[in-house]
């Protein structure tokens, strides 16, 4: 238990660390909650407080040596090792990931659940990540953790090496579970089916999971809604994203996905409806990111001036996925000096966030430096074929007088996106096609199917009814 001078002193470390993070210092930051820590190394709020000061510098081979510094010392806080592999993941080092995993696993005694799911899912330790779970529905803070319940692996941070799931569901296949955990498996299965892109499996899996209290396991509904989304049903998101709402736990994110589904069949008024009802229900741990959703949704709406106040609340209560979607929002008004430090800023925090890397790509291009938008779209496109990284390289290679480049990477668009780009063009030049994609996407560059049908829907001058339910 601490004393109250630590309470004491625990708060003034993180008023003054964030503070600092608020003023744009996060160099004084990390110095200061870097000495915080070495003081109490046993402490989990200062444990925390580093790492966020640590991921506003991001540099992960000098988070390395604090973390194994930190992790010498007596008595030191077992989530040092967890937030290692977290800056392992980002940097790549998906061996040294696994090694803090262990380490975490070994140190932990019974501290941490969310973290011990995260790392027995990696090491396919299926028995014990999913008794890990259930001691996460039990604590009384449950409702922070949905998107690392369906999603252990998966923050925006990074994307996993090619072949890691397929060897998960081999993993998750061959495990042996007691009978009472046996959901976890077609609900894990489901969402690793999700990831790999098998929708329709990711559904059949989904299918299989037994009638369980909506209260406690609703949430496992969550990515079936996701998987139905990208299978455009909205009928069945609109469904599965109902029965998530009832789950403590996944309530609210699953407000923001209903909002979604409202947006992308034309009803934008009630998606945005919903997601500020979401704001008025959640926690204050959330808002931020509720906020930098509303942001993003008035962006894909093509209200850039009304985007930027929730997007720049949600940058300031921490979110980071604000600066990503503030800086697409300036760059649309035409402000591209402050649109590039946004761009720059996103990009720094995530260097995989192929989002934030499509809009630096345009943001880079207006900016007369074709070498730097380039080097973004190869980035994109290391981690697989993105319409929008197709688009922006096609369109560099135009300006670089490379005709053919062009008309090789538009072959590479999705035939519904050419589609749409021919009719608005009417029939007009490649480049003409090119230049009509930002006119009818307007502040939308996820490369996602259900927000590409929502665009293209728009761009068509209408919704279809299919598969929605009001």
């Amino acid at each position: 238990m601490k004393s109250p001078a630590q309470g004491y002193a625990l708060a003034a470390a993180e008023k003054a660390v964030n503070g600092l993070l608020d003023k744009g210092r996060a160099d004084l930051a990390c110095r200061l909650a870097l000495d915080s820590a070495r003081r109490l190394p046993s402490s989990p709020v200062l444990g925390k407080l580093l790492e966020k000061a640590l991921s506003c510098c991001p540099d992960a081979a000098q988070a390395k040596k604090i973390y194994a510094s930190l992790l010498a010392l007596p008595g030191a806080y077992p989530g040092h090792y967890y937030w290692l592999a977290m800056f392992c993941k980002r940097a790549g080092d998906y061996a040294g990931m696994k090694k803090a995993f262990e380490g975490f696993l070994r140190a932990r005694g019974r501290s941490e659940p969310l973290y011990a799911y995260i790392a027995c899912c990696t090491l396919d330790r299926y028995e014990e990540a999913f008794r890990a779970a259930e001691e996460v529905l039990d604590a009384p803070d449950a409702g922070t953790v949905l998107s690392r319940l369906w999603n252990p692996w998966g923050d925006r941070s990074s994307a996993m090496p090619r072949g890691f799931f397929p060897a998960r569901l081999e993993k998750l296949a061959a495990a042996r579970l007691s009978p009472e955990l046996e959901p976890y498996r077609a609900f894990l299965r489901g969402a690793l089916l999700y990831y790999t892109g098998d929708y329709p499996g990711a559904l059949r899996s989904f299918d299989k999971l037994p009638a369980l209290p909506a209260e406690r396991y609703g949430w496992m509904r969550f990515p079936a809604g996701l998987a139905a989304l990208y299978r455009l049903d909205f009928s069945r998101a609109l469904k599965e994203f109902s029965a998530s709402e009832k789950a403590m736990v996944s309530m609210v994110t699953s407000m923001g996905r209903l909002a979604e589904v409202y947006f992308c069949t034309g009803r934008v008024a009630a998606g945005l409806k919903k997601l500020r009802g979401a704001q008025e229900l959640a926690p204050l741990w959330a808002r931020a990111g509720l906020l930098a959703w509303e942001g993003q949704l008035l962006l894909f709406a093509g209200k850039y001036k009304e985007s930027l106040a929730p997007l720049g609340e949600g940058a300031r209560r921490g979110d980071d996925a604000a600066y990503c979607w503030r800086g697409a929002a300036l760059l649309r008004l035409g402000r591209l000096r402050e649109a590039l430090a946004d761009l720059d800023k996103a990009v720094e925090l995530f260097p995989t966030d192929r989002e934030a890397r499509t809009w630096r790509t345009e943001a880079r291009r207006l900016a007369g430096d074709p070498a730097g938008a380039l080097a973004d779209l190869e980035s994109v496109l290391a981690h697989g074929p993105n319409n929008w990284a197709y688009i922006n390289r096609a369109l560099l290679r135009s300006d670089a007088g490379d005709e053919k480049g062009m008309r090789e990477d538009f072959r590479r668009v999705a035939p519904e996106i050419r589609r749409a780009l021919a009719r608005a063009a009417g029939g007009r030049s490649v480049l003409a096609r090119l230049e009509k994609a930002s006119e009818l996407a307007l502040g939308d560059r996820r490369d996602e199917s259900y927000f590409s049908y929502a665009w293209l829907r728009r761009a068509a001058g209408r919704f279809t009814k299919r598969r929605v339910i009001d």
